[in-house]
């Protein structure tokens, strides 16, 4: 049978993905501390629930990636990436992942500023320091282990979200660098 795997970010679906299904895909807006504080621990209450085991259990996504060849085009993801978070933190939905780290009044704000058609403002209110809650930042010769950082032990497998087509410039190593990093999952139950 196909493997099923959701998209999830809620404590209620994170559960329903580890009790019925083989994976679950993270949406980008995540932080390391809602992988490990929420969405980790509401996926193993599922899991057991559901009799399933972590390693046949593939978490997938869960942050952006800003990297580039060289410090000008890291910065300009890194735009990219602070346009993208404060899109998710001005809607509802995502707030959850807001209150884990004490920001629920910027995203009220941004919401007020979405519905006042302030779209163009918006990334100016986010922070340095709340993109890099959000994303593994680096360029393609230290992506590697900000990746690691990022995601390691707690996601299986990244997306790489880009602002554009998926860049020609990618040193070839880099790929197999982030394909060597440990995953817990091993393969779908059968």
């Amino acid at each position: 049978p196909p493997a099923v795997t959701i998209a999830a970010v809620g404590p209620a679906m994170l559960r329903v993905a580890g009790e019925v299904c083989d994976g679950v895909r993270l949406h980008p807006f995540c932080t390391r501390a809602y992988l490990e504080q929420v969405v980790l621990p509401e996926l193993a209450t599922g899991r057991a629930r559901g009799g399933r085991q972590r390693e046949h259990f593939e978490i997938s996504g869960g942050g952006f990636i800003a990297t580039g060849p060289d410090d000008e085009a890291v910065a300009r993801m890194v735009e990219w990436v602070r346009y993208r978070v404060a899109f998710y933190a001005s809607t509802p939905a995502y707030w959850p992942v807001l209150a884990q780290h004490g920001l629920e009044e910027l995203g009220a704000k941004l919401n007020r500023m979405t519905k006042a058609g302030q779209w163009d403002r918006i990334a100016a209110e986010i922070p340095d320091d709340v993109v890099n809650l959000f994303a593994a930042i680096g360029r393609h010769d230290e992506i590697a282990v900000a990746i690691a950082k990022r995601f390691g032990g707690a996601s299986d497998a990244i997306f790489a979200s880009v602002a554009t087509a998926m860049p020609a410039d990618l040193p070839p190593d880099l790929i197999q660098d982030i394909r060597r990093l440990p995953a817990v999952f091993t393969g779908f139950r059968r």
